[in-house]
């Protein structure tokens, strides 16, 4: 009988962005557990899946998180906690905008 493992996963997620179906930006986040795998072979679990890709309707980007020696971990953990830094501080700015603009007097409209 095979041990084989069923691969786990802290996030396996993938979100449209846009209500309209028609408009297909979206997130994708993975990341592997790869906690249970054992220490050798290091390729079982050294090489395990970290995804973060972003787009809009025309681009992509893939954010690469290198998670194979300290020093790499250490700079993947800096790159994604500026990546959310940065991310929740544009947020905070547009719920300001949207407040600002939605106070604003409607104007109507002229019908020639």
């Amino acid at each position: 009988m095979s041990e084989e493992r069923t691969t786990r996963y802290h996030i396996r997620r993938r979100e449209f962005l846009n209500e309209d179906p028609e408009l297909p930006a979206f997130i994708i986040g993975v990341v592997e557990d790869t906690r249970d795998l054992p220490d050798d072979p290091e390729d079982h679990w050294k090489w395990g899946t970290v995804v973060l890709d972003l787009a809009d309707c025309s681009r992509r980007v893939s954010f690469d998180f290198d998670l194979n020696d300290s020093s790499a971990r250490a700079n993947s953990l800096r790159k994604i906690n500026l990546i959310a830094e940065v991310v929740n501080e544009v947020r905070d700015a547009i719920v300001v905008e949207v407040e600002s603009r939605d106070a604003r007097p409607v104007k109507e409209k002229k019908v020639h």
